[in-house]
């Protein structure tokens, strides 16, 4: 388990650090819905603190409604509030495209893994079956501009290689392997950056990411692709088109209308 360092010299309480990584792990889903957190032994040696300082953070997560005693007295995540933008697929693509045009990706990690949580529910073969898990970091003029997690299910990630994913945009590969993209569900927040992907991204810890996470849908209705990505806000550009029909429609969320961040 990795260590995470707490600023002890910065004014702030330690406990209130430690809240602050553990709601944002919640919210960002590192710990999903209904299964349990580290264990406070594990939490006081993760941080470096006592157990009553673990004790006190856990204390303000239940307080904020985000955790629950579980079977056995384990602390589960509670389901969090927040639904997915229904997205023209016009848009997904403009975005992915001037994405794979303006930026070089670097792939850090690849194999495959036990889907959980989101991507255990969501992803089309993927509630028995491992998944391709992928870390990548996009760079523009050499500067680190976003950090990619992405998750595949196995029957379509094996048709490709690590050294494939280094030189060809996600969405060409799914192509390739018969599974076209047309359709998304995305849900854009703002989380702050943890020390891996701070280090990755050149940024300092606990600086503002947007996190934009995105669920790719095929021609056939499967959801083919989960994908994490964590970006510095000055140099990420969402483009989002809202159709006339969308507007009329009560029953679908409204994205955003065209704007930049």
């Amino acid at each position: 388990m990795n260590r995470i360092a707490v600023a002890r010299e910065m004014g702030s309480p330690l406990h209130h650090q430690i809240y602050l990584v553990l709601a944002d792990g919640i919210s960002t889903g590192r710990y999903p819905e209904g299964e349990p957190l580290p264990t406070e032994e594990q939490l006081t040696r993760m941080f470096s603190v006592s157990r009553i300082t673990v004790r006190r953070a856990m204390a303000s997560l239940h307080d904020a409604g985000l955790i629950e005693r579980g079977a056995g007295r384990r602390t589960i995540v509670r389901p969090q509030i927040g639904q997915p933008m229904r997205m023209p697929v016009s848009s997904v693509i403009e975005n992915i495209v001037s994405y794979g045009a303006e930026t070089v990706a670097e792939v850090l990690e690849f194999g495959y893994v036990e889907a959980r949580g989101f991507a255990r529910d969501r992803l089309w073969d993927a509630d028995e079956n491992p998944v391709q898990r992928a870390v990548r970091v996009r760079s523009q003029d050499g500067t680190p501009v976003m950090h990619l997690t992405s998750y595949v299910p196995a029957a379509l990630g094996r048709t490709f290689t690590r050294d494939d994913l280094n030189s060809i945009p996600m969405f060409q590969l799914l192509g390739r392997a018969g599974a076209h993209i047309c359709g998304a569900e995305q849900l854009v927040s703002a989380v702050l950056a943890e020390p891996l992907v701070a280090s990755r991204l050149g940024v300092k810890v606990g600086a503002a990411l947007i996190d934009l996470r995105s669920l790719m849908i095929d021609q056939k209705g499967r959801a083919v692709e989960y994908v994490e990505m964590l970006a510095v806000p000055e140099h990420l550009k969402l483009r989002f088109t809202v159709h006339p029909e969308t507007l009329k429609s009560p029953s679908r969320p409204t994205p955003a209308p065209k704007r930049k961040r």
